[in-house]
């Protein structure tokens, strides 16, 4: 191995050794607050991939029926 090898594999061993997640305790507000937008989140794309559908089957159906 040459030189920069090793040190290429150092950095990635200790990127992988010291990369553990860190948790810090959080006000309860905040967690309330991200639980709150993780559901909306959620709700949202949801909606957007119901309504991408949708807009696809009404299309398919036009293009079945001859109105496009």
């Amino acid at each position: 191995m040459n030189k920069l090898q090793t040190r290429a594999l150092s950095a990635l061993a200790f990127l992988a050794a010291t990369g553990g997640a860190a948790h810090a305790a959080l006000p309860e507000g905040v967690s309330t607050a991200i639980t709150a937008y993780q559901t909306d989140a959620t709700t949202a794309i949801g909606l957007i991939m119901a309504a991408g559908v949708i807009i696809w089957g009404l299309m398919k159906l036009a293009s079945k029926l001859g109105w496009r």
